[in-house]
């Protein structure tokens, strides 16, 4: 394959050593540069290729250049023209360290030993595919297709996201761990339900702000180019309120710090709520003409809202009722854009009389009851009133452990803003059996605030340069009828084929709007379907793997990920994984579950492949709409493949047909874009778009002069009337668990439900109350706290919090890097120097961290930058130098997940599980875990093999295992 190099022509070498030795250490850049030399004294070539390409080494996707010298890559340096401004970090310029990583996988492999036994030998693709493929179509014969389970990894490269499972649900897969469930998804599915699209994560303008709200996110942990965005907003004057139980790099930089309570965020963001409603900045209008805060609720009937149908024999679903202020009647808004209901045409989005004529001058009461056919109906509005207005400061302030005056500070400085204030959050937030509440209330709190579509305030409906998004991989030939039966019948049949059929109904402690004070109450747990995916999510695909609830699963396929380090009960997962008949594993290298796999096939490094690179997730504008060009340094390592033409190919041997021909194909389409598509945006083929690097687009609301929602922008792929996307709502997406005809413990039979597709953004979500969340947010205490379960305090005493990021690493990955574990060598726990004082623990003391599920161990680092009483552990922890039998690679040692059960509750939405809870600290006196690396000098069995060394191993007898056992005394 050709590999063009920019149009800028050849650059310049830059200072990217140099970074690098104050990045990482002077030793760990001179380690890299001896060995890079070393490679080079066997060449006679003095030509260098200087290749635009992206980082993938997490979501920030920054744009670089590869020093490419006789098919190696040498260097690697930041493109200071794009929206990166040429920063990178440690992770990208140890790319090298990965492409030439002793432990890479570069032929496929079948295990011959018993599983975790580390015996492998090498087979050829023919041979692996067809074995795959007997096997996987021997088990969906005799025992069912949804008896194979398919999981994915993190989604920051969402084609091959999306060609993974387009793959399996055609063949009729439905359980998965799921990925998004632990960060992205709660906020990506309640926001399209909300108002279809998502802004929690990507969208906020900190080029024009006036206050940036950062929630429990590390600015640098993903892109120092964001970061640069927050400085310039606060050296122009804007503030920067910072939500974190830690004192964080993004914290230090804060004008104002809010260390809450861990778990407590819902009764903030009530608060914040609370007072923007109640204060003359309160986007009123937005919410009477844009939402269904006017519509009636029928609280005593459906608990839907109201219908004409419900009101009036024969009457329409399609047509919600209200009360006219301007002339004292009631009105009904129409939803039927479609004109299914005979309401649609030019009535469609608009207000009509009882007799169905068009009332344009209608202005919809926010407030007041009104009695119909002898009942009494509330808005929707008084509803949401009456819920966030016990929610005062001084209540959050109890409950987040924060003072009031700090509280009322940060809300004041929101709301002066506004509208030109935003918002951005980070994954921790997600990690609740709330998150699907969370962002309910984090969406109403942006827009009756009035940044919705604002200058520096929030973007709300992603736009990508080619006006299309990854997922028209699958929609475009649903679009044109080409899903395959097997999926179709999975699909009307999922109730009795997803694993989350026995989640049933779980006890939660809510708090009582009225009092605050918490009580028992029993909710729906529900199945779902995220990204089209029919059902599943990570304690109930474990459950059926290791126990055969509801049912056994008996084969498995997993591409770019590692539920062993990333899912709760990782005990359990070991457990299922050995019970099945048939698991294969796509990946780099070998991990903790690829040991346990019967067929390892090596994937392509990021940086070995083509790939359209669109903005994914937490960034703003130009960033959220620039898409640019991945491309490889150099072909695949050995006979490593692309991970989507890996799909592509398995697809032939399965006959399944994935619509496009190949990922090329696919390429052509989006670049192109539709025929709407401004001509500078679109170029004509993948090959154009690989001379041009990239391309940004821009933001509509600012050509337009208006939000999206009123130019008809964030219907763009429906019919570009004024409104919010409703497609997403109801059945259409979603298996929803309380079907029409099912019984509540309370013994209600669940009514029929209306699709709710009618343009407006819902505040109070019928959706959500149909997953079992409620229409409102909720304050959900979490389960493993001191109010939830002072029975636990007495022996486990401390508040543990999981999850921050490390720059050094991306949730599992990079722990094979010498350069990466130079910077972070081992597993940290963090502690307040007050509680390791009477812990008798020291600085870089190993120690244990206990609950009451199990322990693990980390080393001790002692800081103030968090409170007396709380511990926060490091997630996704194991160690590549040890062996497979040695405990799959050291996956459980310092894992923080098998802290946790997985018996819920969860979050009834999107299944997410709890990752907090209670324990107790004490040293380790046997000190580190054994055969670890310990010294800078034990990191030199992962430095990058030579040319010549990859060229003569053939892994025959399987990937060398590198070991410095004994090691660690």
């Amino acid at each position: 394959m050709s590999l063009k190099m920019s149009r800028r022509g050849f650059v310049k070498a830059t200072a990217a050593a140099t970074a690098s030795t104050l990045l990482l250490g002077s030793q760990a850049a001179t380690a890299f540069a001896d060995d890079a030399a070393e490679g080079a004294k066997a060449t006679s070539s003095d030509d260098v290729k200087i290749i635009p390409s992206a980082c993938r080494q997490c979501y920030g996707r920054c744009a670089l250049f590869g020093h490419v010298k006789d098919g190696r890559l040498t260097k690697i340096e930041g493109n200071p023209d794009l929206f990166s401004e040429g920063t990178l970090c440690g992770r990208a310029f140890a790319i090298p360290q990965e492409l030439y990583n002793p432990l890479r996988v570069r032929y496929p492999q079948k295990r011959v030993g018993e599983k975790g036994s580390g015996q492998w030998k090498r087979i050829t693709w023919e041979e692996a595919y067809q074995e795959a493929a007997d096997r996987y179509t021997e088990i969906g014969e005799k025992y069912g297709w949804h008896t194979i389970a398919h999981q994915y990894g993190t989604g920051r490269d969402m084609l091959q996201f999306q060609a993974i499972n387009k793959l399996w649900l055609e063949l009729g897969s439905t359980a998965t761990f799921g990925v998004g469930n632990l960060c992205w998804v709660g906020s990506y599915f309640t926001s399209q339900r909300l108002y279809g699209d998502e802004t929690q994560y990507t969208g906020w303008d900190g080029n024009n702000t006036d206050c940036i709200l950062i929630w429990c996110r590390q600015e640098r942990s993903r892109g120092y180019y964001d970061w640069l965005t927050v400085k310039r907003a606060q050296e122009r004057g804007a503030k920067v309120i910072c939500v974190d139980p830690r004192y964080t790099c993004t914290a230090s930089k804060a004008d104002l710090w809010l260390p809450i309570r861990p778990g407590s965020d819902m009764a903030l963001v009530l608060a914040f709520i609370n007072e923007i409603i109640h204060s003359d900045k309160c986007a009123n209008d937005f919410a009477r003409f844009c939402t269904n805060a006017p519509f009636f609720i029928d609280e005593e009937g459906t608990g839907y809202q109201l219908r004409e149908s419900m009101i009036k024999e024969g009457g329409n679903e399609e047509l919600y009722p209200a009360w006219d202020e301007a002339h004292d009647q009631l009105i009904f808004w129409s939803g039927d854009w479609q004109n299914k209901q005979g309401v649609g045409g030019p009535k469609a989005f608009q207000w009509l009389d009882a007799e169905g004529n068009i009332v344009a001058d209608a202005k919809p009461a926010l407030s007041g009851s009104r009695e119909i056919n002898g009942k009494t109906y509330r808005t929707s509005w008084d509803i949401l009133v009456e819920h966030v207005t016990p929610w005062t400061i001084e209540r959050a302030a109890e409950f987040c452990e924060l003072p009031e005056d700090k509280i009322r500070e940060a809300i004041q400085t929101y709301i002066d803003a506004s509208p030109h204030a935003c918002f951005c959050r980070g994954q921790k937030v997600e990690f609740s059996i709330n998150t699907s509440g969370i962002s309910q209330a984090f969406t109403i709190m942006m827009a009756l605030a009035g940044n919705f579509d604002s200058k520096g305030g929030q973007n709300i409906g992603r736009e990508p340069a080619t006006g299309y998004d990854s997922f028209m991989f699958d929609v475009v030939p649903n679009k044109e009828g080409r899903m395959g039966k097997r999926r179709m019948e999975t699909a009307k049949n999922i109730k009795k084929l997803s694993v989350c059929q026995n989640t049933g109904y779980q006890q939660i402690l809510v708090a009582d709007d009225a009092t605050g004070e918490l009580r028992e109450t029993t909710q729906n747990s529900g199945g779902q379907v995220i990204y089209g995916q029919q059902g599943g999510f990570g304690a109930a695909t474990t459950k059926a793997m290791a126990k055969g609830d509801p049912f056994q699963i008996h084969g498995y396929w997993q591409q770019t990920s590692e539920p062993i380090l990333s899912i709760e009960g990782g005990h359990e997962i070991i457990e299922g994984f050995k019970n099945l008949d048939f698991f294969v594993n796509v990946d780099i290298y070998m991990t903790p579950s690829g040991e346990l796999a019967d067929i390892i096939l090596p994937a392509a490094h990021p940086n070995e492949v083509d790939r359209v690179e669109w903005a994914h997730s937490g960034h703003g504008y130009p960033t959220s709409h620039t898409y640019l060009i991945r491309q490889p340094f150099h072909e695949p390592l050995g006979e490593c493949k692309d991970d989507m033409d890996i799909c592509f190919e398995f697809a032939k041997y399965m006959d399944v047909d994935m619509y496009w021909k190949d990922k090329y194909e696919f390429f052509d389409y989006m670049v192109k874009g539709p025929e709407t598509l401004p001509p500078q945006l679109s170029c004509a083929n993948f090959e154009e778009f690989r001379e041009r690097i990239s391309v940004t687009g821009v933001e509509m609301a600012t050509v337009k002069q208006a939000p999206k929602y009123e130019t008809g922008f964030m219907r763009k792929t429906s019919d570009f009337r004024p409104g919010f996307n409703t497609m997403y709502r109801g059945n259409k997406m979603g298996s929803v668990y309380r079907f029409p005809g099912t019984k509540t413990p309370d013994g209600k039979v669940i009514p029929a439900h209306p699709q709710s597709d009618n343009g407006k953004m819902e505040m109070w979500s019928e959706d959500l109350l149909l997953y079992g969340n409620g229409p409102l947010p909720l304050y959900i205490e979490p389960p493993i706290t001191p109010l939830a379960r002072p029975d636990l305090l007495e022996d486990f005493p401390y508040t543990l919090i999981t999850g921050g990021r490390s720059h050094a690493f991306f949730h599992t990955e990079y722990r094979n890097s010498p350069w990466m574990r130079e910077v972070h060598m081992f597993p940290t726990v963090d502690i307040n120097p007050a509680t390791a004082a009477e812990h008798g623990i020291a600085q870089d003391d190993w120690v244990w961290i206990e609950t009451y599920v199990d322990k693990i161990r980390q080393r001790a680092n002692l800081t103030e930058a968090i409170k007396p009483g709380m511990i926060h552990v490091e997630h996704d922890w194991w160690f590549p130098e040890r062996e497979a039998t040695d405990d799959l690679h050291g996956a459980i040692d310092s894992n923080c997940n098998v802290l946790f059960e997985n018996n819920g509750p969860y979050d009834p939405a999107v299944g997410t599980d709890n990752y907090g809870g209670l324990c107790k600290i004490y040293k380790a006196e046997e000190g580190a875990p054994k055969n670890i690396c310990m010294t800078e000098e034990d990191l030199k069995i992962f430095l990058p093999m030579s040319a010549g060394a990859i060229a003569s191993d053939d892994q025959a007898d399987g990937v060398r295992q590198v070991t410095v056992k004994g090691g660690a005394k």
